[in-house]
């Protein structure tokens, strides 16, 4: 998915200014809210258009819950290492195949990140930061805040992708 031209500091403003400002309670509610929203729409996709890649269009439905999935996992993954034993780690957990698979494991993945942050403290001053693709070193309330973005963001595309142009 290409991302849209001043996209990336308008993401940038938004997740530095919202980590400063919401408590780790705020952030958690946020992101549960944004994951129901795309798992909303995921499983609003009718099962005929689940692997169909319309015209134009750069993903089917179920390679876009695949992306976001795996993405969000590595993220939440590593959001949970740091708020629980103050390490980045490495090991990501991978993404199945199925749809509802795909959001079982994303939903775990997800309540154990959030569950993490509701009671971690290994980073309380969130000093520990690693890099991002596109929007440089982010903190872990940062990166937590990357969560609801992506989410929201592919929800919308996942409701774009049913119905063809």
């Amino acid at each position: 998915m290409t991302i849209p031209e001043g996209a990336t500091e308008v993401i940038l403003s938004y997740v530095r200014k919202k980590a400063a400002e919401w408590t780790a309670e705020e952030m958690a509610q946020r992101v549960e809210a944004a994951v129901g929203v795309l798992e909303a729409a995921a499983r609003a996709v009718p099962d005929d258009l689940l692997e169909v890649r319309q015209e134009g269009q750069e993903w089917s439905p179920l390679e876009c819950i695949r992306h976001v999935a795996e993405v969000n996992h590595g993220t939440a993954t590593r959001v949970r290492g740091v708020v629980s034993e103050g390490v980045v780690p490495e090991e990501i957990p991978p993404v199945p195949e199925t749809r509802e698979d795909v959001l079982a494991t994303h939903a775990g993945v997800i309540a154990g990140t959030l569950s993490a942050v509701r009671e971690g403290n290994a980073d309380p001053d969130a000093e520990v930061v690693w890099l991002h693709p596109f929007l440089g070193d982010l903190n872990w309330k940062e990166w937590l805040l990357t969560l609801r973005v992506h989410s929201l963001d592919h929800a919308n595309q996942l409701e774009a992708l049913q119905h063809p142009a």
